[in-house]
């Protein structure tokens, strides 16, 4: 670290303010803690949202500042310096050449006059290897925060000093593709933002009905419990995932499920909260951390989840853990069959139905949530950084003499 203030430049061009991310969500949720600690932490970014919802939050001071005739917005947040480059895309893919163009050349001028003790990143695309590529050319460290399972190609890291990841699950499915070596460090969740202060549990909730979040899980579950439980009710949250559009890759119909409600994403979250009285996660892909399983347990919330990466360690003895067939994880157009989600239900009476039952998953839930705590995981985080930051001088010392 610098002998001055310490300091940890972001530097990607998707917003951190996008509440509809969770890597987002953990990223600045980490560089608030580390600004707590006494860091200067920025975050270059665009106007870039995983949805259009994402983007509520800084659209309209971003038109305030493109009125003004700035092309950079500046606010700071929960101690985060923000410096948003205005985009006229609001998707990664459509970032244009001139958009890139400037982008980098703002990062340089943050590389070269602020000199970071570290840049964090995550992505592939052609912007984030320049990235890499030139703070690690000024020797400063490159800090890879690896929260899904989607990347294929080794060359992605080569300018990487660490990888950190959000579970073990990820570390070792990194492993064995690619043979990188990934330092887990947790989930980066404040609970002060996402803990109900008043909770009456009336709804099994299901957030994000994406097809990668498993709604051909749910929504044969839901219409399962429909028939044979009909006094359970069932939450769906919209995110990225859009109900509607569920309904017509699945084929089904509204009428089909007269036991859900559905709401649309929540930039606060303590109400959904606050009102649930077990998770779903369903996932039928890599699910690298997801954090509604540690923002449920914060809640004394048991979850159900599918054993697809890294639920199972979120989890612990908090909830259950289901196996999904290779089919119903392959073919996500097609509802799983009864007999996969039958199982899911019967957990789902006993919880609904049992009070003793359900009151020792919450108070499990509830010492679950202890393991994952936003100070203990920043330490982890900083001793990672600072071991990778020692190897890599030390390289460097090697390769001068």
């Amino acid at each position: 670290m610098s002998e001055g203030q310490p300091s940890i430049l972001y530097a990607s061009p998707m917003c951190t303010l996008d509440f509809t991310s969770g890597a987002a969500i953990s990223i600045h949720a980490l560089l608030a803690s580390l600004a707590a600690r006494g860091f200067r932490s920025v975050a270059l970014e665009a106007q870039l949202f995983d949805s259009p919802q994402g983007g509520a939050l800084v659209e309209a001071a971003a038109q305030q500042a493109a009125l003004a005739g700035h092309p950079v917005l500046q606010t700071t947040v929960l101690g985060v310096e923000h410096l948003m480059v205005r985009t006229v895309a609001r998707q990664r893919p459509d970032m244009t050449s001139r958009e890139e163009e400037f982008y980098i050349d703002r990062y340089r001028k943050e590389l070269r006059f602020r000199r970071p003790d570290m840049v964090i990143l995550w992505g592939d695309l052609l912007l984030e290897s320049v990235v890499m590529r030139e703070a690690r050319a000024l020797g400063i460290p490159v800090v890879f925060y690896l929260a899904s399972g989607g990347y294929q190609r080794k060359e992605t890291f080569q300018d990487v000093s660490v990888i950190v990841t959000d579970t073990q699950a990820t570390a070792d499915l990194y492993k064995e593709r690619l043979g990188l070596d990934c330092i887990p460090v947790g989930k980066f969740i404040d609970p002060a933002m996402f803990k109900a202060r008043e909770r009456k549990p009336q709804y099994i909730t299901f957030i994000n009905p994406a097809p990668e979040k498993g709604v051909n899980v749910f929504m044969p579950l839901a219409r399962l419990a429909a028939r044979e439980a009909p006094d359970v009710k069932f939450l769906v949250v919209q995110g990225r995932g859009r109900w509607d559009a569920a309904l017509k890759s699945l084929h089904c119909k509204p009428g089909d499920f007269p036991n859900v409600q559905v709401i649309e994403h929540q930039q606060n979250m303590l109400p959904v909260y606050g009102a649930t009285r077990a998770l779903l996660v369903p996932s039928v892909w890599h699910e690298s951390g997801g954090r509604v399983v540690v923002e449920a347990l914060i809640n004394g919330i048991p979850v159900l989840a599918s054993s697809s990466g890294g639920p199972p360690e979120l989890v612990g003895q908090a909830g259950r853990i289901f196996d999904l067939p290779d089919e119903v994880k392959q073919h996500r157009d097609v509802p799983a069959p009864e007999a996969v989600v039958r199982p899911w239900l019967q957990e789902i009476e006993r919880i609904w139905r049992d009070p003793v039952y359900h009151a020792d998953l919450a108070a499990k839930a509830g010492q679950e949530a202890l393991k994952h705590d936003i100070e203990r995981n920043t330490d982890r985080f900083l001793a990672a950084v600072q071991a990778a930051t020692q190897r890599r001088l030390g390289r460097g010392d090697q390769e001068e003499k």
